[in-house]
């Protein structure tokens, strides 16, 4: 498995690393640098997980008909890393995992390169799986990072993710009983 250190050095430094009560260990990184596509996996592999469950999320070239040129994000780190560390919290109270390790881009992310990866290693595969759908729904819902779409003739869009409730709304949701 590639080390801290080693994976530190392939995404330009800054990751996280925070050991669990349980031996496993949760990496997170916030970073203007590229990530290696796939990165993640070898981050995350050890000899009693049987299995890695990976997602990446890359820049498309189009979305609704419009030419999509880059994407650019912004984030409030502190906020961002501390609510994807919760998120592996959860995470470990709802899956038997190993280890964890999630990342996300900030800064322009041109077309096919890498925004987000979250990497999960498990000691079967339905449980790593389960995982890493309920990390990227959660960092998109909870994490302060925002997205810029920006198309060709230079128009640009931030993107509001679909996952993403405002808390008041949640709470009238709640409390609404005329429904």
């Amino acid at each position: 498995a590639l080390g801290t250190m080693a994976w530190e050095a392939a995404v330009g430094g800054g990751a996280v690393p925070v050991a669990d009560t349980v031996g496993g260990v949760d990496t997170i990184l916030i970073t203007a640098e590229t990530l290696p596509i796939g990165s993640l996996a070898a981050q995350v592999g050890c000899a009693t997980a049987g299995a890695i469950a990976t997602f990446i999320g890359t820049t498309r070239n189009t979305f609704e008909g419009k030419r999509v040129l880059r994407l650019e994000y912004e984030a409030y780190e502190p906020m961002a890393k501390k609510e994807m560390l919760a998120i592996c919290a959860e995470m470990r109270t709802r899956w038997p995992l190993r280890h964890i390790a999630m990342a996300h881009r900030t800064g322009v992310v041109p077309v096919g390169e890498s925004s987000v990866e979250i990497a999960v290693s498990s000691a079967h595969r339905r449980e790593g799986l389960e995982a890493v759908h309920y990390a990227i729904d959660e960092l998109k819902a909870r994490v302060p990072i925002w997205k810029r779409e920006v198309y060709e003739g230079d128009e640009r869009a931030w993107k509001q993710n679909k996952e993403w409730q405002h808390p008041e709304a949640s709470r009238q949701d709640a409390t609404d009983t005329s429904r």
